[in-house]
C-alpha cells in the first residue's frame, strides 16, 4: 500500500500548509502553527481517528488488494518522506498510535517561500497567497467549489475515485441531511453523526503583532483560532475563506 500511504502523506502536508484540507481520514484534527518574526516556525498536528473510520479504511484496503502486510494504514516513514520531499520542510517528530492517533511536528525556515512555492505548484494564487508590505504580512486562503480541483497538484487524493464519490463535486447541491444519510449508509450506524461532529481546528501563534483576521476568532494576544466543520469542506456549499495579517 505504499502508493496509497504516500497520498495520505501528501494529505498531511496539506494539513500543515492549508489547514482545512483533512478529508475522510480523521474525525478530529488540531493543528497549531507558530510563526517567528523571521518567517521560520513550526507546525504540530494531532489527528484522532475514530474506530469506525479505521475499520472502514481497512475493509476498503482489503477489497482493493491494498491491505498493508503489517496492518498499519498510515505508514509514518512514507508520511515523513512525503513531507520532506517538499523543500524547506523538516519532520522533527511523527508518531502513529495504532492508526487511532497520529501526531506530527514539522519545522520550516521561511513561510513566505513555502506559500510562494504552493502558488507556483497550484497555478492559482487565489487558493493560498502571501502578501508583504513594509508595514505587514498577510496570509490568505480561499477554497470554493470552482477552484477545488485546482488543489490537485498538492493533494492528488482529490482526484481519487473514493474521494470524488464523497467529495463536493459529486455531491454539489446535495442537502446536508441527505449527505449525512448517505454517509450513515457508507460508514455504518453513527457515520452521519460522526461526520457532522468532526471538526478541523487550527491555531496560529504569531511572534509579533496580530493586526487582523477573517474567518476565525482571536484566541490570545497574538493568536487566532480557525475552526472548520468537516461537513462544510465535504459539501463546499459556501466558500471557505481565512486570512491573517500581522507584523
Amino acid at each position: 500500500m505504499k502508493n496509497n500511504t504516500n497520498k495520505f502523506g501528501k494529505l498531511f502536508i496539506g494539513v500543515l500548509l492549508i489547514s482545512s484540507l483533512v478529508v475522510l481520514s480523521s474525525c478530529s484534527v488540531k493543528n497549531e502553527i507558530t510563526l517567528g518574526a523571521d518567517g521560520s516556525g513550526s507546525a504540530s498536528m494531532t489527528a484522532k481517528i475514530d474506530e469506525m473510520l479505521v475499520t472502514y479504511l481497512s475493509s476498503l484496503a482489503e477489497l482493493t488488494g491494498d491491505a498493508p502486510a503489517d496492518g498499519v494504514l498510515f505508514n509514518v516513514d512514507d508520511i515523513r518522506k512525503g513531507i520532506e520531499d517538499n523543500p524547506g520542510l523538516r519532520v522533527k517528530a511523527i508518531k502513529n498510535d495504532a492508526d487511532k492517533l497520529i501526531t506530527a511536528v514539522v519545522e520550516f525556515d521561511d513561510i513566505e517561500a513555502l506559500i510562494l512555492q504552493s502558488e507556483e505548484n497550484l497555478g492559482n494564487e487565489k487558493i493560498i497567497s502571501f502578501k508583504k508590505s513594509e508595514a505587514s504580512k498577510e496570509i490568505r486562503i480561499y477554497i470554493d467549489i470552482d477552484n477545488f480541483l485546482d488543489i490537485a497538484p498538492l493533494f492528488p487524493m482529490v482526484e481519487e475515485p473514493l474521494f470524488m464519490t464523497f467529495g463536493p463535486l459529486e455531491n454539489q447541491g446535495l442537502a446536508e441531511d441527505d449527505y449525512l444519510e448517505m454517509m450513515e449508509y457508507a460508514l455504518g450506524d453513527g457515520g452521519g453523526k460522526l461526520i457532522k461532529e468532526s471538526m478541523i481546528t487550527t491555531i496560529i501563534n504569531i511572534d509579533g503583532k496580530l493586526i487582523s483576521q477573517t474567518g476565525g476568532r482571536v484566541s490570545g494576544k497574538n493568536s487566532v483560532t480557525f475552526e472548520t466543520p468537516l461537513i462544510r469542506l465535504l459539501l463546499l456549499d459556501k466558500p471557505i475563506e481565512y486570512s491573517i495579517k500581522f507584523e
